[in-house]
């Protein structure tokens, strides 16, 4: 972590932990920031360390409704990790956001640093003598829409302590901060990190177009480009290979799913391709089990 990176948590972060039955909820004494919450297994006292995994909202969410929408914790104790839901931070309208990329979702330019405040938790969960048992070679991020956009920022970070991350409904930038198009053949991380990575994705998404955007000052990855770039960066020698339909509709709209594996790569790298799927989907437990599986296994 650089010099500028920790000056920026001293100053901006300082947490102290409550614990009440199996949530510790990160209290903060920031202002701009509120609590977050930590879900703890049954057994984690004796653990001697336990894989993290933070999940992240999208714009406009918060951390209940993220909790509420990918039921993560039904399987903190089943598949024994820990589970880290922050909030972002509001916007003029209240919308809580993360300031992921240059498409997503800082629109009123605050500048504010989430992947400082991010990494500030994980190190406040794991130097605090109560919670001190993350597995550091096991910290993963699961972001849906904004949420997902602030997931690949973290794991593309030079420092970054993830090694896995679950993106849901969203991408990254088609462009960088000038407005230039980044290369199509360059990996989306600046190290040279594989990084296990699951990516799902409706086709009628409106809101984070399945096949991109771009008005020629800003834009984003088409989900095709996305696991192209992710490709590269897992070191990926063998061709996509099509594998088993799925069921992932809450309503029950039959095989809606279509998944795909990458072969012979570094890191795990897999795409949920939801055929007709809308960017906001009700989904089925076993996507959350799915999720942690691919994480944990």
């Amino acid at each position: 972590m650089n010099i500028l990176r920790s000056i920026a948590l001293i100053i901006t972060l300082c947490f102290s932990a409550t614990i009440q039955a199996k949530k510790v909820e990160l209290v903060s004494l920031n202002p701009a920031r509120e609590n977050a919450n930590l879900f703890l297994p049954r057994g984690y006292k004796k653990a001697a360390s336990l894989p993290l995994v933070i999940s992240l909202h999208g714009f406009g969410g918060n951390q209940n409704l993220q909790n509420w929408y990918l039921k993560l914790k039904k399987y903190t104790s089943k598949a024994g990790f820990m589970l880290l839901i922050p909030n972002g931070t509001k916007n003029s309208a209240g919308k809580g956001f993360w300031n992921a990329s240059n498409f997503c979702c800082d629109f009123e330019k605050s500048k504010i640093d989430d992947q400082a405040y991010i990494l500030g938790l994980i190190e406040k969960i794991n130097n605090d003598p109560k919670l001190a048992r993350v597995n550091r070679s096991k910290i993963f991020v699961v972001g849906y829409s904004n949420g997902a956009f602030m997931a690949h920022k973290l794991a593309c970070d030079m420092n970054s302590p993830i090694s896995g991350i679950v993106t849901l409904s969203g991408t990254t930038d088609l462009r960088n901060d000038a407005g230039e198009l980044i290369p199509p053949e360059l990996a989306p991380c600046e190290h040279n990190r594989s990084i296990r990575h699951l990516h799902i994705h409706g086709t009628n998404d409106q809101t984070i177009k399945y096949t991109g955007f771009d008005n020629g000052k800003t834009g984003l990855l088409s989900v095709d480009q996305f696991m192209k770039k992710w490709s590269i960066q897992n070191n990926c020698r063998g061709e996509r290979v099509e594998g088993r339909e799925l069921n992932t509709h809450l309503q029950d709209f039959g095989k809606d799913a279509q998944t795909y594996k990458w072969s012979d790569c570094d890191a795990k790298l897999e795409l949920i391709k939801i055929n007709d799927g809308n960017h906001f989907i009700f989904y089925k437990k076993k996507v959350a089990k799915r999720i942690i599986n691919f994480l944990l296994k």
